[in-house]
């Protein structure tokens, strides 16, 4: 591999943006399937399913993000992420590529220096696409607070 390549990097949607995250931290991309929900939950956190015998806590995407709840479609996807050695299920608009993206073509904004936004690795402009880069990793810890999906997930 080139060092002038980002790792193979998972596009996808969420309302009109495309976001994207390193294939090494993506399990699988599953259809929608049933999701129980349990109580006293954050709003973004629908709640458990499961996934090859797995139970997988299950996250909203959209609403971390931009506060407004997924919209069930039949394009419709929960990632499932490698996050802080347990399996996470996201739930996305659209998956849409797999591609190598060229580190030539992330920029790193300045906003980026702050906490809040720890989770962004980048921005990359790539085939006339604007995808943002993320860390799921960080942004589970910033937006849901990876202990208690821990504890949801070992509740079951």
């Amino acid at each position: 591999m080139s060092e002038q390549l980002y790792d193979k990097t998972l596009v996808f949607k969420v309302a009109q943006e495309e976001y994207g995250v390193q294939i090494n931290q993506v399990v699988s991309i599953e259809r929608m399937q049933e999701i129980t929900p349990y109580p006293n939950r954050p709003l973004h956190v629908l709640g458990v399913t499961t996934i090859r015998n797995i139970v997988t806590p299950v996250v909203d995407l959209r609403s971390a993000l931009t506060g407004k709840a997924v919209e069930l479609t039949e394009t419709a996807r929960m990632i499932i992420v490698h996050a802080d050695g347990k399996e996470i299920g996201l739930v996305v608009d659209a998956a849409t590529d797999v591609m190598d993206i060229d580190q030539d073509t992330i920029q790193q904004p300045r906003l980026m220096e702050t906490e809040t936004i720890s989770y962004l690795k980048g921005i990359s402009y790539h085939n006339e696409r604007l995808i943002i880069l993320l860390d799921i990793e960080r942004l589970l810890e910033d937006m849901t607070n990876l202990d208690e999906l821990k504890e949801i997930k070992e509740a079951f």
